[in-house]
């Protein structure tokens, strides 16, 4: 008997079922040959970009992972060695992504590309783990193209303070209606409109740009005038001149504290004298101001005008800064060396306007000073809670080469740090611990380029501090809450990657005592070696911490000279050395006795950094640039045997 699925008759009959087969065998096929197709795709691009992949107008499809980083590494090389212009008709200034700002052991950092998290993106993409998504991805990508977008990180506020100052001749500042006083007199002076400079247009136009790889010239651009907000006829019509002789007729005004008093006659009164809107004092004593009317425009006391007679003749005598309780071992014990003292800041804003309050509303020519008390964090009777026994962990860096200056600066932030307590729980930052940082507090000066000039500044050296303040963080155990390393290579901070830069206000070293005990922190110079030694109660934390890994070698340009008029016919002085670029990195580990685990990989990013020499002038420019090497090395390359630290 013939069999009925294989008749005629039965697949005439059931051509709803035969065409249900076909379309099944077809999409099987199709599937199974999309598969294939996808699988040989993929295996082709394995480590690879996928087709249509750009980064700015550059196709990067195909190209390995080297590849990717040595072009993204050109990317940065460029803006290192020629900044990203900006121009406001004949006035233009290259911002480039450091500026040197003190003493060599720092730079300001404007902006950067972040190469790693660019080449991750471009690896990602069509690879997310969906199978049929990432396909699409990828087929998409090879049809129309697919732009992966630079992965910058920019200082918004320090580039526009940059533009800011370099432009300033662009920019015209409105001014307000003021006061003049000549001859036992007031009047006016008008106001005066000024320009408004979209500096906030020209970053964002910078950062785009940056973001599509280009290193386009950014345009700064006046779009509008800026009015003033006192005027001539509101100051008129407020009769301000006839405000501020009723004022002045006050004179003296006596400041007092204490038994302490200053007299202001009417001349250094008159000086002080402002236009404004409002007293400040008077938002908290409304009903009280309701005496002298709703006048739009008040003659008040400038903070400004009046700051200088306050430095000059009145904080020294009665700010008294608050200082810390200081502690060393001694003979296995814990003892002080410095009691701790509460201290007090005059309230210069306040004070003044107070003063401004009583003799425009109270008719009162008498004003007690503002002045705040400042607690000191660590008292004397802290003594018996310390729970300090041993030593936790130690830093170390070595400084042999340094001038006369910057040892003085090292040894005088070691001594301000020595005998510091960390409290429990405490955050630790340097930049607070160090405190103000100029000839009163003991440092001294050494020079550095500002634009093409070479001006003193203060604490060239305390990134030593900091380096080492780090080191000894790490070798206790102790997590690291804020850390940038240089932006270039410094021969005192080598191995490179284990270094922190700290410059006041920022960039700072933070780190948290997370023991259930205070540390003591305790300094000492040994020739050309400087230690930091952490005084704990050890809880069996264990620390283990890997040697850095140094790679990605970049040359730097050739040296750049600087015309400056501060230089004599003939003469050359080198305020910068040439250091090589690199990456680095280490990995840091701490295991804690209950068992927890916690890791980090601490990374650093060291730019190539010219020669910068001064040659007599006023005009500047650069040596004809070289080639840079942008060759790629890998993860496990040896460190830079060619130092950093030579011209």
């Amino acid at each position: 008997m013939p069999n009925k699925l294989l008749t005629t008759d039965y697949w005439k009959q059931n051509r709803l079922l035969n065409l249900a087969v076909v379309f099944f065998i077809a999409l099987l096929i199709l599937f199974l040959t999309l598969a294939l197709l996808g699988f040989i795709f993929q295996t082709k691009y394995t480590a690879k970009a996928y087709p249509g992949i750009y980064v700015g107008e550059t196709a990067l499809g195909g190209k390995t992972e080297a590849e990717v980083n040595s072009f993204l590494n050109s990317l940065v090389a460029e803006t290192e060695k020629n900044g990203i212009l900006f121009f406001h008709g004949q006035s233009q200034e290259n911002i480039y992504p450091s500026l040197s700002a003190g003493a060599g052991d720092i730079a300001v950092d404007f902006y950067s590309i972040n190469t790693e998290e660019t080449a991750k993106n471009i690896f990602q993409y069509g690879r997310k783990g969906n199978y049929f998504s990432d396909w699409m991805d990828a087929l998409n990508a090879s049809v129309y193209g697919q732009r992966i977008f630079l992965v910058i990180e920019a200082d918004d506020e320090k580039i526009k303070g940059f533009l800011s100052e370099r432009f300033s001749p662009v920019e015209v500042q409105a001014k307000n209606a003021e006061l003049q006083y000549a001859d036992s007199e007031f009047s006016l002076a008008k106001e005066e409109t000024g320009t408004l400079v979209n500096y906030e247009k020209a970053l964002n136009a910078f950062k785009n740009n940056l973001r599509r790889a280009s290193l386009a010239p950014v345009e700064i651009e006046i779009n509008g005038t800026a009015y003033p907000e006192i005027t001539y006829n509101d100051a008129v019509a407020s009769q301000a001149a006839e405000q501020a002789s009723s004022l002045i007729n006050q004179a003296p005004l006596t400041l007092t504290y204490q038994l302490k008093e200053w007299k202001i006659d009417k001349v250094e009164l008159a000086a002080w004298l402002t236009l404004k809107k409002e007293y400040p004092y008077c938002r908290m004593h409304a009903d009280e101001c309701a005496s002298i009317g709703d006048k739009k425009i008040k003659v008040g006391i400038s903070e400004e005008k009046a700051k200088e007679y306050f430095e000059k003749n009145i904080l020294s005598a009665v700010d008294i800064p608050a200082q810390e309780a200081k502690f060393k071992m001694e003979n296995g014990r814990v003892n002080i060396f410095q009691a701790g003292r509460d201290g007090q800041t005059v309230n210069l804003a306040d004070s003044l306007a107070r003063a401004e309050f009583e003799l425009a509303v109270k008719n009162n020519n008498k004003v007690v000073l503002e002045v705040a008390v400042t607690r000191a964090a660590v008292q004397d009777n802290d003594l018996n809670n310390l729970g300090i026994k041993e030593i936790i962990g130690t830093g170390q860096s070595n400084f042999a080469g340094s001038p006369k200056n910057r040892r003085h600066n090292i040894a005088n932030g070691a001594r301000i740090l020595n005998g510091i307590i960390i409290k429990p729980g405490e955050e630790f930052s340097i930049i607070r611990a160090l405190g103000e940082i100029n000839a009163k507090t003991g440092y001294l000066t050494e020079l550095v380029i500002k634009g093409n000039k070479t001006i003193p500044e203060y604490g060239g050296g305390l990134c030593q501090i900091g380096t080492t303040v780090f080191r000894a963080a790490l070798a206790s155990g102790l997590p690291i809450t804020a850390r940038s390393n240089h932006s270039y290579r410094v021969q005192y901070y080598e191995p490179a990657g284990t270094d922190a830069t700290i410059y006041d206000p920022a960039p700072d070293l933070k780190f948290l005592n997370d023991t259930d005990n205070s540390v003591l922190v305790q300094s000492r110079i040994d020739g050309n070696n400087l230690y930091f030694d952490f005084w704990g109660t050890k809880d069996g934390r264990q620390i283990v911490q890997s040697k850095p890994t140094i790679y990605n070698i970049v040359k730097p340009a050739p040296t750049k000279y600087i015309e400056s008029p501060d230089i004599a016919e003939g003469q050359t002085k080198c305020t910068e050395k040439a250091h090589n670029g690199a990456d680095a990195y280490f990995d840091y580990k701490v295991t804690y006795a209950a068992g927890e685990v916690k890791e980090r990989r601490f990374t650093s990013h060291y730019r190539p950094w010219q020669a910068v020499c001064l040659i007599a002038g006023k005009k500047e420019t650069t040596a004809p640039a070289d080639s840079v090497n942008l060759n790629i090395t890998p993860d496990n390359a040896p460190p830079d045997t060619a130092s950093s630290s030579t011209p």
